[in-house]
């Protein structure tokens, strides 16, 4: 079927959306270039053997199709077509590029590249709300209470009235931090009914400035790519939420036949994560953010093998209780070598420690514990530990999407 690039309707929000993808691309540049290392996980392994030219590729195009969105003209519905596509390709290479940012502009891409602003403000208004809805209700629970909402809390400073971590205990502050998400939830709820949509928008865009002000440099120092992604939020809520395009003077540019794609991305983006606490659907397409209670693994490496491995990964080494057994943080590894952190998933981070042990030839040096999803009311966790790296191997076979794309 052909594509549509007719011009859409003058809208800004797409415009603003190509321009914070491009600046969260650059932001995030280690992660989105090509060729084969450990914390490159693609999706099926096939991927791994395409030539190297390919695995650069995607973010060429995408690069080259978001500028063409910025400016303007003719093919910009193709220039959004192309940036859906290689973001797509992008994930089929990497797991690891499947942050939440990009997992959403990839569905916008094709909203943009079909609907008209009408039609595209209909169908992102239950997306972006689900977004907030999942949010706030993945993190009612035990993990967020008593860690992540914590430092929050810890966060916030009131002139003259200081932090609650001052004033309460800490069975009363997690209690508090119930607050946050439940606010959040029930703004998302206020976003899907039309007379409410206005304020609950000027809601969103006040949490979005308050998370801004806690999690920026000056505060809890989060990458530059969360920072960047809460900024095209709260432009997002401005233009979806808060301001309501008069209909009768809309200027209307035909829809594309192939409205049905978007459409099905939609209804699946807001369906899915309800099966996400049952391991179907992954942690962050379900919008479980500053969420701990996802799935993990926790690596550490024996002392005895520490000087095989690279130093931009043996200075994430500790050894905490003297056992001999190194921690290795990967999380932070990840945002040194990424600027982003670690993809919040067991099947990834089994498959990036899979790798590690087979590149620097860890054999039975290399441990690992696999934990499951936290109980929503108690925290506590199923946890698998393996030895070496042929039981990581053999427990890695058991997931449908986890193909090392290094050794094996």
């Amino acid at each position: 079927m052909k594509l549509v690039c007719a011009k859409p309707s003058d809208w800004w929000l797409p415009r603003i959306w190509a321009l914070m993808l491009l600046a969260l691309v650059a932001g995030t540049f280690p992660l989105w270039l090509g060729g084969r290392t450990v914390l490159a996980v693609p999706m099926i392994g096939s991927a791994a053997n395409l030539p190297t030219l390919l695995h650069g590729l995607p973010m060429i195009v995408l690069v080259v199709a978001c500028v063409v969105a910025v400016v303007g003209g003719r093919y910009v519905r193709c220039a959004w077509w192309c940036v859906a596509l290689s973001l797509c390709l992008s994930f089929l290479l990497n797991q690891h590029r499947l942050q939440p940012w990009a997992y959403q502009s990839a569905i916008y891409a094709t909203v943009f590249a079909t609907m008209d602003r009408l039609s595209a403000r209909r169908w992102l208004i239950p997306m972006a709300a689900s977004l907030y809805l999942y949010s706030g209700l993945g993190k009612l629970d035990y993990q967020f209470a008593h860690t992540v909402g914590q430092d929050f809390l810890s966060a916030i400073a009131l002139p003259r009235i200081g932090s609650p971590v001052d004033w309460f205990e800490h069975h009363t502050l997690a209690w508090l931090a119930f607050v946050l998400p439940a606010c959040e939830a029930v703004i998302a709820v206020g976003l899907l009914i039309p007379k409410t949509r206005r304020f609950a928008g000027g809601l969103v865009i006040l949490m979005h400035l308050t998370l801004l002000a806690i999690l920026g440099p000056w505060n809890l120092g989060h990458s530059l790519g969360v920072l960047l992604w809460n900024t095209l939020l709260s432009i997002q809520a401005w233009f979806l939420f808060v301001v309501a395009p008069d209909e009768a003077q809309e200027a209307k540019t035909p829809n594309s036949k192939l409205t049905w794609i978007p459409i099905s991305l939609l209804v699946v983006a807001i369906v899915m994560p309800t099966t996400e606490r049952f391991g179907i659907w992954d942690h962050w397409p379900s919008w479980a953010l500053y969420s701990p209670h996802n799935s993990r693994v926790d690596v550490e490496i024996h002392r005895s093998s520490s000087e095989r491995l690279p130093d931009d990964i043996a200075i994430h080494l500790s050894d905490r209780d003297g056992d001999g057994w190194n921690r290795f943080d990967m999380a932070g590894w990840s945002l040194a070598k990424l600027r982003v952190p670690i993809y919040p998933q067991s099947r990834f981070q089994l498959a990036v420690a899979s790798q590690l042990a087979s590149e620097n030839g860890l054999g039975r040096s290399i441990r690992v514990i696999v934990r499951g999803v936290s109980n929503r009311r108690t925290g506590q966790r199923t946890e698998q530990p393996l030895l070496g790296s042929r039981e990581i191997d053999v427990a890695l076979d058991g997931y449908w999407l986890a193909s090392p794309s290094i050794g094996n």
